[in-house]
């Protein structure tokens, strides 16, 4: 009888086993064992009574219902990727006013009287018309919400009826028992998890072998991966919601631990952050997942690691991550905000989070929270029982920490107030500015930054360019760039036009590649070199004569180059180019 009992929470558990040996196989029979398992989950959970399968709600793992109230993106993407697996959750619905003010929305004028008549729920009408056309309550429901155009005005409503859905996962690929980015061969770990480095800033900075930018199929497979892994667990970032699959790179850091970083689409960029997020895997099953905010030589971020897999590795996973990042944006700075080890947040701040980044060379900024730290740190140094009382990892989480690498320089900070301050100085610029909308007011304040900065005309840029310009243009504005010497102007006029004159350009000969490598960081407007696969990738501050006279150079310097190609740059990469120092 104390078996049946306790059956659900000892399959949980086995579940949790097969996992990390699937992410961490001490061999491949194990590996190719777990992977079996996994697939065959669901079975074992529709053998358990009923009482005890419901144990398993919410879970993520096969065979069983996530019950949420997803985001408008994330509705979307589940529609795409689920179609038939989600329904609404009537039982969770307690007032339907914000819905019926959706649906009304989408009721054609002879249907009005019917809905507002009293006889019908909003449950009858919405069943009624999914049925007639053979799909989900759901998936009706944001079907007819699929007009690109008013995509804004659809997201309000719908976030604001706060819809309460169920996923059903059995058969889902993307449970968290199935979810996995498919990988061409599975590292083993017969020598155990890797330990945090001894020294941590040496290996940030330490080259990478290749970071390879997918194809945008590779790509939005990804995307999928990552997005699957945080709705199982009732969770869903920015980063990944808006991820913009012919912006996403991978980097192999070994052991079959490969962290991929997600640029956004064009639409959702900030004007000044280079928002982005990662998704680290290792042989393909997504581990952790984190965001970061990329800004001149300095990275806002902090890790995240799914309960199953912290056992693992996590101190050497988040020096790799930052090693990415070093390696994509040649970063100097990273800052974890109070949230990550504590500030407002009672696990991490139970858990000891701030000790994690502490022992990695994270330190807070002001000095006397960086004296409470040195002394508690020098206090478990003594004692290896010692623990900070709450009080003081509260006084310790007060604040962020940074990391800064042996190049940082103090100039070099942005800090992150004066992202705010920047924002409310375009505020006023555009109040300044006039118009009958803001929107006039927006494009009276760009047209006067084209004019201060001496750019003629924008006609020959792409919308996604003008949208950029217009949206960096209140900003710059704020800095009155009319009153800006000659040289400033014609540094702001190349860094907007940046996406015009940047190209990527990849690259590969038959001698020395690392001979090759340094010739390149030499040369003028290559701005970055990349080993990816067996060539080089590079970043190149200019257009096809430039880069037809950078070829020729190379060709006459002895270089004996077999592949040579030039691609334009995507937003994302131009703004990697234009904020990071070079990668040795």
């Amino acid at each position: 009888m104390s078996r049946k009992r306790s059956s659900a929470n000892e399959l949980a558990r086995q579940h949790q086993r097969l996992c990390f040996t699937r992410a961490f196989p001490q061999s491949l029979a194990d590996q190719r064992q777990a992977a079996a398992e996994l697939t065959a989950f669901e079975g074992r959970l529709a053998a358990l009574p009923k009482a005890e399968r419901e144990k398993f709600w919410d879970s993520g793992i096969a065979g069983s219902p996530v019950h949420y109230r997803f985001s408008f993106d994330v509705a979307r993407w589940l529609t795409k990727r689920a179609a038939g697996e989600v329904t609404i959750d009537w039982l969770d619905i307690g007032d339907t006013s914000r819905l019926d003010e959706l649906l009304r929305h989408l009721l054609q004028p002879a249907e009005d009287e019917y809905f507002d008549s009293g006889y019908v729920t909003s449950e009858d009408w919405l069943t009624a018309a999914a049925h007639r056309s053979g799909s989900t309550d759901f998936d009706w429901l944001l079907a007819q919400m699929a007009d690109k155009r008013r995509r804004s005005f659809w997201r309000q409503l719908y976030d604001a009826a706060d819809v309460p859905l169920i996923w059903n996962l059995a058969g889902s690929s993307y449970s968290r028992s199935r979810n996995v980015y498919a990988v061409d061969s599975t590292a083993t770990r017969e020598d155990g998890m890797r330990g945090r480095p001894r020294r941590v800033k040496k290996a940030i900075q330490q080259p990478l072998e290749t970071i390879e930018k997918l194809s945008a199929r590779d790509g939005t497979r990804l995307i999928d991966v990552a997005m699957a892994s945080l709705a199982g667990r009732h969770r869903e970032t920015y980063h990944f919601n808006y991820a913009n699959p012919r912006e996403v790179y991978l980097a192999d850091v070994g052991a079959g631990v490969s962290i991929a970083v997600f640029g956004l689409l064009p639409e959702y960029r900030f004007p000044l952050e280079c928002t982005m997020g990662y998704l680290i895997l290792s042989n393909g099953v997504p581990i952790g997942y984190g965001g970061s905010s990329v800004l001149f030589r300095q990275v806002n971020t902090g890790i995240n690691i799914f309960d199953e897999y912290r056992g693992s590795e996590a101190a050497y996973l988040w020096t790799q991550v930052m090693r990415v990042y070093h390696a994509l944006v040649g970063c100097t700075r990273f800052i974890a905000n109070p949230y990550q080890f504590g500030g407002d947040n009672s696990e991490a701040l139970r858990s000891g989070a701030f000790w994690f980044y502490y022992r990695l060379g994270y330190r807070p900024v002001p000095a006397d929270v960086r004296k409470l730290a040195a002394r508690e740190a020098a206090r478990m140094r003594r004692n290896r029982k010692y623990r900070s009382d709450l009080k003081t990892l509260r006084q310790l989480a007060s604040c962020d920490m940074h990391l800064t690498l042996t190049s940082a320089r103090a100039g070099d900070l942005f800090e992150e107030r004066w992202i705010e301050t920047s924002s409310m100085l375009a505020g006023e610029a555009l109040d300044a500015a006039g118009g009958a909308s803001r929107r006039d007011s927006a494009q009276n304040v760009a047209d006067a930054v084209a004019r201060d900065i001496g750019l003629r005309s924008l006609r020959s840029w792409s919308a996604t360019e003008r949208r950029a310009f217009n949206s960096l243009a209140p900003i710059v504005a704020a800095a009155v760039p009319a009153s800006w010497p000659a040289e400033a102007r014609q540094s702001m006029r190349e860094l907007l036009r940046a996406r015009e004159e940047h190209m990527v350009v990849r690259l590969r000969s038959l001698g020395d590649a690392a001979r090759l490598h340094r010739e390149l960081l030499t040369r003028p407007r290559v701005e970055a070199v990349r080993p990816v696969a067996e060539a080089l990738e590079l970043d190149f501050a200019g257009g096809e004569d430039e880069a037809a006279e950078l070829l020729a150079a190379l060709v006459a310097a002895g270089g004996r180059i077999v592949e040579f190609r030039p691609r334009r740059a995507g937003l994302e990469e131009v703004f990697m180019s234009v904020t990071r120092g070079e990668v040795q």
